[in-house]
C-alpha cells in the first residue's frame, strides 16, 4: 500500500523541449488516479517518470515518504501493465505471470501459490498453460495484469491498457480493472485519452494538456466545474456547446448577447459568480451549454431556469436510448449547426423539423473569450463593487469603512472599481453588515455569498467556522484590496523573490573538527540551508546545484524580524518603509539588489537595519536558467 508525493516535477529533453512542466500532486493510498488528455501532453511520461523508465529532470518523487527520484524501477515497488501487454510468446501464461517472482529467486510452490491466486482473481485459471497466441486480447491483457499482481506491489501502473481492444472488450475490462481495484485495495494510476475510461475508472482524474496540468478533481466535479474550455470540451459526450457573446446587466437583470442573435436572459443571483467586469456588453465571453442541459421546450418548464429558443433539425441521430439532434438556430444561414441536443429516444424528431429547445441557464458555463478559462468558478477569487473615498473614509453599498495611512497617502478622492479577494473578508466581526444568501462547502473550505446592498461579496472560511445564513457583521483585509480609479493601488505583494546561488562552505565545529556546510549566498550574505533543502536541490540539479542560478521564494508569513544576528541563520537588511495597513503593518527590507516585505509589529522605522530569518516550511527554489520550480 502507498502514498505518492510529486512536487514540482518537469520532464526537459535536449533542446530545452518541456513534455512536463510543474507536476505537483499528491496520491492517497488506495486512490485509483487517471492521467487524461489528447496524445503529447505528458501523461505518459509523468507515468513513465514515477516507474522510473524515465529520468526527472527536476522536482521531487515520494512513494510512501521515500525520495526516489534515483531509484532503480525495480526498487520501487511498483508494477507496470503496458499497452502491448509485453508477454513472451513461447512461455505458457502461468510462466509469463511468474516470471518476475522466478527471477527474484521465489520458491517455485510459492510462485504457483501466487499465479493461481492472481489467475483466480482474473478469471484466466483455466488458460495457464496456454501460450499467448492461443489468446484472446482481452484475455492477454488479464495475464499481463495477473504478472503484476503476483509481485503484490505498493503501486499498480497501467499505460492505456486497453486501446488495442475493440469497443466492447474495453467496456468489459473497464468493470473488471474497477473490480480489481476495489478486490486488491491497493493505489491504481491509469493512463488513458479515452474520457469516458476515465470518467468512469478514476476516485481523481488529472486532465493534460501540452505538458500541463489543467485540472485535478472528481469525474463529478470535472463534468459539472470544469476550470477551463479544454476541460469543458475534453469532458462530456457529445462534447459541450460553445457560443460567443457578450454581457449586459441593468439591475438584476442579466443578458447573454450570443453572436449568432440569440437573447438569454437571466436573473443576477444565477451568475453572481462572474467578475463584473465582464457585464460591459464589450468584453467577448464563450457561453458553454452541454447537451443534456438542453431539451424540447414545454409550457411546464420553469421559465427562470429554462431559457426558450427557436431552431430547426438538420441531422437525428437516433442511438436507441437517446437522440442527438444537430440543429441550427432559425436566424442562422442554412446548413450550419449550431448546437447540438440530447433528447429521449422515444423523441421522434425528424431532418428539417422546426422545434423550440429549451436551454438551461442554471447549468450554463461562461469563460473568457481570450484566455478560456472559466468566469464562473465554483470558488471565485475575488469580487468586485464601487467604492467611493473621502478623506479618511471608504463607503460602498451603504457601508463606511476608516482606511489606513497607506491606502489614504497612495490614492486621491473619487469614484473606484474596488477588487475585494474572497479571503480578504472576514465574517463574524467588524463594522461590515451583510446577508449571507447562500452557503456551499467546497473540499475543506466554505465559500459564503453576501449580499451587501445591490452587490455581492464572497468570503471563505475553514470547515470549522459555521456561519448561519441570515445578516452577519463582516470585517476587510485592507492589505488585500485594489482600486482602479483616479489613482490606481494594488493588493500587496506578499510574495517574495530573492536570488542567489548555492556554496559549499568549509568550517571547524566546537570541537575543532573540519565540516562542510552548504548554504544559500545571496547578495554577499549566506544562509545556512537545511538537510531537507540540501538534499531536494541535489536530487534535482545534482553537480550543476553550484552554477544554476536559483530563486529563493517565499511568502511575508514565512519571513520573520528577529533582534539580534545569528551566524549564517540570519539575514541583514535595511528598511525602505513602513507599510501601515491599519491592523496589519509591513516592513519593506531591502537585502542586496532585492526587497522583500514581512509583517511587522513594534517601533520599526524607515532606515532601521533589521535581521530576518526565513521559514522553509513556507519556501520554494526556482532554477531562473529554465524557470523551473525545484522545490
Amino acid at each position: 500500500m502507498a502514498n505518492l508525493s510529486l512536487k514540482h516535477i518537469y520532464k526537459v529533453y535536449d533542446g530545452k523541449v518541456k513534455a512536463v512542466n510543474d507536476f505537483c500532486m499528491d496520491i492517497e493510498d488506495k486512490e485509483f488516479i487517471v492521467f487524461v488528455g489528447p496524445s503529447g501532453c505528458g501523461k505518459s511520461t509523468t507515468l513513465r517518470m514515477i516507474a522510473g523508465l524515465e529520468k526527472i529532470t527536476a522536482g521531487e518523487l515520494r512513494i510512501n515518504d521515500v525520495i526516489v527520484n534515483d531509484y532503480e524501477p525495480k526498487d520501487r515497488d511498483i508494477a507496470m501493465v503496458f499497452q502491448n501487454y509485453a508477454l513472451y510468446p513461447h512461455m505458457t501464461v502461468a510462466e509469463n505471470m511468474g516470471l518476475s517472482l522466478k527471477i527474484a529467486k521465489v520458491p517455485k510452490d510459492e510462485i504457483d501459490k501466487k499465479v493461481r491466486e492472481a489467475a483466480e482473481i482474473l478469471g484466466i485459471t483455466e488458460y495457464l498453460e496456454r501460450k499467448p497466441k492461443q489468446l484472446s486480447g482481452g484475455q492477454r491483457q488479464r495475464v499481463a495484469l495477473g504478472r503484476a499482481i503476483v509481485r503484490n506491489p505498493k503501486v499498480f501502473l497501467l499505460d492505456e491498457p486497453l486501446s488495442n481492444l475493440d469497443a466492447k472488450l474495453r467496456a468489459t475490462m473497464r468493470a473488471e480493472i474497477t473490480r480489481l481495484h476495489n478486490k486488491l485495495q491497493t493505489t491504481f494510476i491509469y493512463v488513458t485519452h479515452d474520457q469516458v475510461e476515465a470518467m468512469t475508472m478514476g476516485t481523481r482524474i488529472v486532465v493534460m494538456k501540452d505538458g500541463y496540468i489543467q485540472q485535478i478533481d472528481t469525474p463529478q466535479n470535472l463534468y459539472k466545474y470544469p476550470i477551463n474550455m479544454f476541460v469543458a470540451g475534453f469532458i462530456g459526450t457529445p462534447q459541450m456547446n460553445f457560443f460567443d457573446g457578450v454581457i449586459t446587466k441593468d439591475g438584476n437583470n442579466v443578458s447573454f448577447s450570443l453572436d449568432n442573435g440569440v437573447q438569454i436572459k437571466a436573473d443576477y443571483e444565477l451568475v453572481n459568480k462572474i467578475h463584473v467586469k465582464y457585464f460591459d456588453g464589450q468584453k467577448k465571453i464563450v457561453i458553454g451549454v452541454r447537451p443534456e442541459d438542453i431539451k424540447l421546450y414545454d409550457e411546464s418548464l420553469d421559465e427562470e431556469i429554462w431559457q426558450k429558443v427557436p431552431a430547426v433539425v438538420d441531422v437525428s441521430e437516433i442511438l436507441g436510448g437517446e437522440t442527438l439532434l444537430h440543429c441550427r438556430f432559425t436566424n442562422t444561414s442554412e446548413g450550419t449547426t449550431d448546437v447540438v441536443v440530447k433528447v429521449s429516444g422515444e423523441c421522434f424528431v425528424k431532418m428539417g423539423d422546426a422545434i423550440q429547445i429549451a436551454i438551461n441557464k442554471k447549468n450554463m458555463h461562461v469563460f473568457d473569450k481570450e484566455t478560456e478559462d472559466s468566469i464562473k468558478p465554483r470558488m471565485p477569487k475575488e469580487s468586485a463593487v464601487s467604492a467611493k473615498i473621502s478623506g479618511k473614509e471608504m463607503s460602498f453599498c451603504g457601508q463606511t469603512f476608516t482606511l489606513p495611512n497607506q491606502i489614504i497617502s497612495a490614492i486621491q478622492d473619487g469614484a473606484y472599481q474596488l477588487s475585494v479577494p474572497s479571503d480578504a473578508v472576514s465574517l463574524g466581526r467588524g463594522v461590515g453588515k451583510a446577508d449571507v444568501i447562500a452557503k456551499e462547502t467546497i473540499g475543506n473550505k466554505i465559500l459564503y455569498t453576501l449580499r451587501v446592498g445591490e452587490s455581492v461579496l464572497f468570503s471563505v472560511t475553514d470547515t470549522d467556522c459555521d456561519i448561519p445564513l441570515g445578516k452577519v457583521s463582516f470585517d476587510l483585509d485592507m492589505s488585500k484590496l485594489s482600486f482602479e480609479g483616479k489613482t490606481s493601488l494594488s493588493a500587496l505583494n506578499t510574495v517574495n523573490v530573492l536570488n542567489g546561488t548555492f556554496v559549499q562552505l568549509k568550517e571547524k565545529n566546537e570541537n575543532g573538527k573540519k565540516i562542510v556546510r552548504y548554504c544559500m549566498q545571496i547578495d554577499e550574505q549566506l544562509l545556512y540551508s537545511p538537510y531537507e533543502v540540501t538534499e531536494k536541490l541535489f536530487n534535482c540539479l545534482g553537480k550543476a546545484t553550484f552554477t544554476t542560478p536559483l530563486g529563493y521564494i517565499f511568502e511575508s508569513d514565512a519571513v520573520h524580524i528577529v533582534e539580534e544576528s545569528c551566524h549564517n541563520e540570519t539575514l541583514c537588511g535595511k528598511i525602505e518603509g513602513i507599510l501601515d495597513y491599519g491592523e496589519k503593518k509591513f516592513a519593506k527590507i531591502t537585502i542586496g539588489d532585492s526587497t522583500i516585505v514581512a509583517e511587522t509589529v513594534g517601533d520599526l522605522s524607515t532606515g532601521d537595519n533589521v535581521y530576518v530569518s526565513i521559514d522553509y516550511g513556507k519556501f520554494s527554489v526556482k532554477d531562473n536558467g529554465i524557470n523551473m520550480l525545484i522545490i
